[in-house]
């Protein structure tokens, strides 16, 4: 049996497409908040048992986690101490846990729990096999929080305030291709048992070209403003002063001077995986975007 946490997110989804797609007839059960929408996992076809619950609660997620041979932790990193502890005392013999590499920032403040939490987990390894998937920034459709924000915001406005030269390199990855790497892991057990990988886009791109090819995409053409650095981060904390739902703070100001460039060689060697570069993924989420109630032809 496999138990799984987060099927009901954005790359929980593509997972379950891909089960559905290779008919798997293995049981999953799935941890599910009380409120969540089940519709994708009840219209599934898949033989899926629910359990509602919180990642929050051990002794519940001790309890439901009871007959599973392999774990598959897609939600939040800040309860994967919990889901590991949870596994080994129901002597689970193998845990995939989805975190993060923003684990590698250069800003404490940004990676240091991050760090701090896988680190100790992998000490477990020589009493349950552990492997640690490590997706860049995820986009492809309006459930992700960063590139939808950057689409709407394109959409809207026809000047573009580019902190810094906008060279920092970024490779976010689609959320299909992390559904996609997750069902290859578990399908290449022999070669991921115990083994970290990181999974970004196909290439990296500089940030500036991220936003045109965003721009493009929407048919824009949006006017892009530099602001020097020193001059950007004065400009976030007064924005973040003036505005509470503030679309950047100052942190990710300086955080996005940094380039976020990862090598996938191990993942493609041991799992096949083959992300799509950027400048067709992206076409996805612009296309639902476009396609949302409301949509009209002018900009603010």
């Amino acid at each position: 049996m496999l138990y799984l946490t987060g099927a009901t997110g954005h790359s929980g989804y593509w997972l379950l497409e891909r089960l559905k797609r290779e008919q798997c007839a293995g049981r999953i059960r799935c941890l599910v908040r009380p409120h969540s929408d089940t519709s994708h996992l009840d219209s599934s076809n898949l033989a899926i048992e629910k359990v509602a619950g919180d990642l929050s609660d051990r002794d519940l997620v001790t309890k439901s986690m009871e007959g599973a041979r392999v774990v598959l932790h897609i939600a939040s990193i800040k309860h994967s101490t919990t889901v590991v502890d949870a596994a080994m005392r129901n002597g689970a013999e193998w845990v995939i846990l989805v975190h993060t590499t923003g684990r590698y920032s250069k800003y404490k403040s940004a990676s240091a729990e991050y760090i701090q939490i896988e680190d100790d987990i992998l000490r477990m390894r020589d009493r349950i096999g552990i492997t640690v998937l490590r997706p860049t920034m995820i986009y492809g459709s309006s459930r992700d929080r960063n590139m939808y924000r950057l689409v709407d915001y394109l959409y809207r406005h026809k000047f573009f305030p580019m902190f810094g030269s906008g060279e920092n390199l970024m490779q976010p990855v689609h959320a299909r291709d992390l559904g996609n790497a997750y069902y290859d892991t578990i399908c290449n057990r022999s070669s991921t048992l115990n083994k970290g990988y990181n999974l970004p886009g196909e290439h990296a791109l500089p940030y500036i070209d991220i936003v045109r090819t965003v721009s493009q995409a929407l048919g824009r053409n949006t006017v892009i403003v530099k602001i020097p650095l020193r001059a950007s981060v004065v400009a976030a904390r007064v924005y973040n002063a003036l505005d509470r739902n503030a679309m950047i703070s100052v942190e990710q100001v300086l955080r996005m001077q940094e380039d976020k460039a990862f090598d996938y060689a191990d993942a493609a060697r041991d799992f096949g995986y083959s992300p799509v570069p950027f400048e067709a993924g992206i076409l996805d989420e612009v296309s639902e975007y476009l396609a949302s109630a409301g949509r009209c032809g002018t900009r603010r």
